[in-house]
């Protein structure tokens, strides 16, 4: 079962589910690293002999894992918890792990798909896709998605079955 499936419509399929590209954690992670590694070089200086060097251990440990946990681990939820999806009726962003925020875009009202890549973003394989929509929402902005033209693809092809059923 797919994860976007509890977010359909009975009369809806699940074409194409993807999340953000995994190169969006990659900053989160080289601050984990320097965290971690700031927090042991200051933990080996301190000195463990006196009171007050252990207690100064312990903070040091303790901020740096508020820091790790707000730094981190609060960007790697975001990220699990921002999901794209398309339908055979609409496309669809939903993202929040506390507070949630979803977005749909009828496959109908859909003018308008287009997709960038820096040279970077190709060697990495992501990229944006945007879609320009005759709805209230106008544009919708896909961010670092793994394979950009593949989910335009995507979207052209729903849109065609779409036209094809009516």
């Amino acid at each position: 079962m797919a994860i976007a499936d509890r977010y359909l419509a009975e009369d809806e399929v699940l074409i194409y589910e993807t999340r953000q590209h995994w190169t969006t954690l990659i900053s989160e992670f080289v601050q984990l690293v320097v965290i971690v590694a700031a927090a042991a070089a200051l933990v080996f200086v301190l000195p463990t002999d006196e009171d007050w060097g252990r207690i100064a251990a312990w903070v040091v440990v303790g901020l740096a894992a508020v820091l790790a946990l707000w730094r981190w681990l609060v960007p790697l939820l975001q990220w699990r918890a921002t999901l794209y999806f398309l339908t055979s009726r609409r496309l669809h962003k939903r993202s929040g792990f506390l507070s949630k925020a979803g977005t749909s875009i009828p496959l109908s009202r859909v003018n308008d798909v287009s997709f960038s890549a820096s040279l970077w973003e190709r060697i990495w394989r992501y990229g944006t896709v945007r879609v320009q929509s005759a709805s209230e929402q106008g544009l919708m902005v896909f961010k670092h998605v793994p394979e950009p033209e593949t989910l335009k693809q995507h979207i052209h092809q729903a849109i065609d079955g779409l036209v094809e059923t009516k």
